[in-house]
Protein backbone atom coordinates (compact mmCIF):
# COMPACT_ATOMS: atom_id res chain seq x y z
CA UNK A 1 0.00 0.00 0.00
CA UNK A 2 2.78 2.29 1.31
CA UNK A 3 4.48 1.91 -2.40
CA UNK A 4 1.14 2.66 -4.13
CA UNK A 5 0.86 5.82 -2.67
CA UNK A 6 4.33 6.70 -3.40
CA UNK A 7 3.85 5.99 -7.02
CA UNK A 8 0.81 7.98 -7.54
CA UNK A 9 2.66 10.60 -5.71
CA UNK A 10 5.03 10.72 -8.18
CA UNK A 11 2.85 10.18 -11.24
CA UNK A 12 0.87 13.47 -9.77
CA UNK A 13 3.70 15.62 -9.29
CA UNK A 14 5.58 14.67 -12.40
CA UNK A 15 1.83 15.23 -14.05
CA UNK A 16 1.12 18.62 -12.63
CA UNK A 17 5.06 20.09 -13.28
CA UNK A 18 4.82 19.54 -17.36
CA UNK A 19 4.10 22.27 -19.38
CA UNK A 20 0.74 22.74 -21.19
CA UNK A 21 0.68 23.84 -24.73
CA UNK A 22 -0.04 27.38 -25.95
CA UNK A 23 -0.37 29.67 -28.61
CA UNK A 24 2.35 31.80 -28.70
CA UNK A 25 2.75 35.14 -30.88
CA UNK A 26 5.88 35.57 -31.78
CA UNK A 27 5.32 38.93 -33.04
CA UNK A 28 3.81 40.45 -29.46
CA UNK A 29 5.48 37.66 -27.28
CA UNK A 30 2.24 37.00 -25.82
CA UNK A 31 1.16 33.57 -24.86
CA UNK A 32 -2.77 32.29 -24.90
CA UNK A 33 -4.67 28.96 -23.49
CA UNK A 34 -5.56 27.77 -27.14
CA UNK A 35 -9.55 28.68 -25.85
CA UNK A 36 -8.95 32.22 -25.67
CA UNK A 37 -10.69 34.25 -28.34
CA UNK A 38 -6.84 35.78 -29.11
CA UNK A 39 -5.67 32.98 -29.48
CA UNK A 40 -8.25 31.93 -32.19
CA UNK A 41 -8.22 35.08 -34.00
CA UNK A 42 -4.19 35.09 -33.82
CA UNK A 43 -3.22 32.92 -37.10
CA UNK A 44 -0.18 34.24 -39.26
CA UNK A 45 2.10 34.63 -36.36
CA UNK A 46 1.25 31.82 -33.64
CA UNK A 47 2.82 28.89 -32.87
CA UNK A 48 2.09 25.99 -30.90
CA UNK A 49 4.58 25.31 -27.94
CA UNK A 50 4.66 24.74 -24.56
CA UNK A 51 4.10 27.52 -21.79
CA UNK A 52 7.70 26.78 -20.27
CA UNK A 53 9.64 27.78 -23.62
CA UNK A 54 7.48 30.55 -24.39
CA UNK A 55 8.69 32.07 -20.66
CA UNK A 56 11.76 30.95 -22.12
CA UNK A 57 11.45 33.46 -25.45
CA UNK A 58 10.69 36.13 -23.27
CA UNK A 59 6.92 35.70 -23.53
CA UNK A 60 4.26 36.66 -20.96
CA UNK A 61 0.84 35.40 -20.63
CA UNK A 62 -2.15 36.70 -21.87
CA UNK A 63 -4.36 39.14 -19.67
CA UNK A 64 -7.44 37.48 -20.33
CA UNK A 65 -6.95 33.83 -20.62
CA UNK A 66 -3.86 33.83 -18.19
CA UNK A 67 -1.66 31.80 -20.99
Amino acid sequence: MKRLLIFLFCVFVSASAMAHSVAYNKSSHIYHRHSCEWAQRCTKNCITIDSADAKRRGGRPCKVCGG
